[in-house]
C-alpha cells in the first residue's frame, strides 16, 4: 500500500490564518494552495478521512471564516496534514494578497 506523498509545492505560514475544526482553533504550521499542516489537532482524526473545517483569517481585526473540506494525509507528531479543496475560486489571489501584505509589514 502506498503512502500519500506531500506536495512539492513550497509551504508558508500566515500570522493571520488559523484553522477551525469542531469550533476549536488550531495553528497552521505550513500550507500551500493544495495542502495545509495543522498543529495540535485531535488524534482521533485518521488518514484518508474526509474532514470539514474552516480557514479562519483575522483581517484588520475582523474574523472571516471560509469553510471547506479535505482528505487527511497524515496525523502524527508533525501535525495534521490535509489535502484540501480551495474554499473559493479566488483562493490563490487571497493567499497571494495575504502573503504580500504580511511580508511588507
Amino acid at each position: 500500500m502506498s503512502h500519500p506523498v506531500a506536495s512539492a509545492l513550497p509551504r508558508f505560514t500566515l500570522k493571520c490564518m488559523q484553522v477551525s475544526i469542531d469550533l476549536k482553533l488550531y495553528p497552521v504550521v505550513g500550507m500551500n494552495i493544495q495542502e495545509v499542516m495543522i498543529g495540535g489537532a485531535p488524534d482521533w482524526i485518521a488518514p484518508k478521512q474526509r474532514l470539514d473545517f474552516s480557514f479562519v483569517m483575522d483581517l484588520q481585526g475582523k474574523e472571516r471564516r471560509l469553510p471547506t473540506y479535505g482528505v487527511v494525509l497524515t496525523n502524527d507528531s508533525r501535525g495534521l496534514d490535509i489535502k484540501y479543496r480551495p474554499p473559493t475560486a479566488q483562493w490563490r489571489a487571497i493567499l497571494t494578497k495575504l502573503l504580500t501584505e504580511e511580508n511588507t509589514r
